[in-house]
């Protein structure tokens, strides 16, 4: 989603991030340069603060605080405060839909029709389509009509069906299944669909079926903008300058089922496991997950994209952008490792599309543990 400028709040030579150790064993040498690849990356990009852990099956877990959850009181980033996740918020939804396909609630290859009337090829875009960003109908969140209502307001709340609105004018793209295009509207109708089939709002859905089921005390799917307490401040960092601008808090309910849910590390480090080795929907079924997955042509950074899953290095998972938040949440099916980090910044306009902060820490700390 786009940015929202605000205020210029400090340039980065001033708030220069200062990495605090967790509470882990930091005096081995993969620790350390643990820390200085996640250093490097903040460094880089002149990142305000970051949250990040990796487990390794054996070791010691590493984690570590940089910079700050607020600049204007210093205050330090919190590795138990709570962060959007954005887009990650899309693994949970295609779990949810996977597990209805387990339970024999309906198929993969079920048409759109069947549960959603008047979005363009309805009739022939399957729940696979969908998931796997493969429908040809159009991202609702840049079209200019719902990009004016939402920077009118950004705390005004949307159903989803008024988001699924803003796309259907410009759809289709293309026929499905005929091409990649990542489209947040995708996830909408997936969350649409998971509450007729379950008899549960989507919030009430996640809770029982996947929250619940891995101890996710922490992960919840609001409908209001305040965010739990403890948690950080959002930033915007100029790509040339590192110039810093603050940004607002959201109504989540403009992201729905393609990117609502706020979570914490802890609970990111869990879903990263539980995500990449299949747990809750089956082995036959986490195989299609990954089987279905085609090169990743546009949107976020992916090798490939499978259903609801991300390929990147070899690690599966999902990654998370947008006005002030990112986040990343990946497993390794070699080491059994997981990295889980969470950043309150987003880059500025100018930056290449798919810069991801949480992201480009990610795939430093995973050179780590492929080499530790």
């Amino acid at each position: 989603m786009t940015s929202i400028p605000r205020r210029r709040f400090l340039a980065s030579a001033l708030c220069t991030p200062v990495l605090l150790a967790g509470c882990n064993d930091d005096t081995t040498p993969t620790a350390t340069r643990y820390a200085t690849a996640m250093k490097r990356v903040v460094d880089l990009y002149g990142i305000p603060g970051a949250i990040a852990s990796v487990r390794v099956p054996g070791e010691a877990e590493w984690t570590q605080a940089s910079g700050f959850a607020d600049i204007a009181s210093r205050t330090p980033s919190n590795p138990s405060g709570h962060y959007p996740i954005r887009s990650v918020t899309k693994s949970f939804t295609v779990t949810l839909v996977l597990q209805l396909v387990r339970d024999q609630v309906l198929t993969l290859e079920d048409k759109l029709g069947k549960f959603v009337s008047g979005v363009p090829n309805g009739d022939l875009i399957t729940i696979a389509d969908l998931a796997g960003n493969q429908s040809g109908i159009q991202d609702y969140s840049q079209t200019p009509e719902f990009i004016a209502a939402f920077v009118k307001d950004v705390t005004r709340p949307f159903t989803p069906q008024e988001l699924v609105g803003y796309a259907i004018p410009y759809s289709p793209k293309f026929a499905p299944g005929a091409s990649y295009d990542y489209s947040n509207t995708n996830t909408v109708l997936l969350g649409v669909i998971v509450e007729q089939l379950s008899g549960m709002s989507l919030a009430q859905a996640l809770a029982v079926r996947i929250a619940t089921p891995l101890g996710l005390s922490h992960t919840s799917y609001p409908d209001t903008v305040p965010l739990p307490d403890p948690h950080p401040t959002p930033y915007e960092v100029d790509y040339v300058t590192h110039a810093i601008d603050d940004q607002p808090f959201i109504n989540p309910t403009s992201l729905a089922g393609s990117g609502a849910i706020v979570s914490t590390l802890e609970d990111m480090q869990a879903w990263a496991q539980a995500l990449g080795d299949g747990r809750l929907v089956g082995a036959q079924l986490q195989q299609q997950r990954i089987d279905r997955s085609r090169p990743a042509t546009n949107g976020p950074h992916y090798d490939r994209y499978g259903l609801g899953i991300g390929i990147l290095d070899g690690w599966l998972g999902h990654t998370g952008n947008g006005i002030g938040f990112t986040a990343a949440a990946f497993y390794d099916p070699r080491t059994k490792a997981t990295i889980a980090v969470l950043v309150n910044a987003t880059a500025s306009a100018g930056a290449p599309a798919d810069l991801n902060f949480a992201e480009e820490i990610f795939l430093a700390l995973q050179a780590v543990v492929a080499t530790r």
